[in-house]
């Protein structure tokens, strides 16, 4: 998480013209900072994010008030939000549906940064045994099939070690 706080800031600093936002979550969400183009707040923003959360991330709450930044915002330029995220997190199917219509309405592109710790489940991996092939077992996975049933432009990243995340960030640069 470190890597990945490094390597966004980088990331804004590059990023010139652009209108940035953050928006963390972990059992709730919590405003850090609007759409805003002054780069010194936003990287003290992504610097904030450095405060241990709680075990349960609600992902799709943040992802709701990720979303609620584009509200009202002229369709100028291209919108996106890069999604932090070590995974182990479940939407719900009334989240599910929320999300769709949201994603639709504001427009927006999503990117996940999925910082995969060793041995833990990947995005792509399938259960063994089909009783393990579920939401609990696999957050993952489903977390990434959802992702991808989105009818928005998505790309997913595992990102295992700092080289990998810093292709992702170059990838979505």
């Amino acid at each position: 998480s470190s890597a990945a706080r490094r390597l966004l800031t980088e990331f804004v600093q590059h990023r010139q013209t652009d209108r940035i936002g953050v928006a963390a979550y972990s059992t709730a969400p919590m405003f850090v900072m609007p759409l805003t183009g002054n780069k010194t707040a936003v990287e003290a923003a992504i610097a904030a994010t450095a405060t241990p959360a709680l075990a349960y991330t609600h992902v799709a709450k943040g992802l709701g008030m990720a979303l609620s930044f584009f509200q009202d915002q002229p369709f100028t330029g291209s919108r996106s939000i890069v999604l932090v995220s070590d995974g182990a997190a479940a939407i719900d199917k009334d989240d599910e549906l929320k999300l769709r219509a949201w994603f639709q309405q504001h427009q927006v592109r999503l990117y996940w940064l999925f910082l995969r710790t060793a041995n833990s489940p990947g995005i792509y991996d399938v259960a063994q045994d089909s009783r393990d092939d579920n939401a609990q077992a696999m957050p993952e996975r489903y977390l990434h099939q959802f992702f991808s049933s989105l009818k928005t432009p998505y790309q997913a990243y595992e990102a295992e070690s700092p080289d990998a995340l810093k292709k992702a960030i170059a990838d979505i640069n």
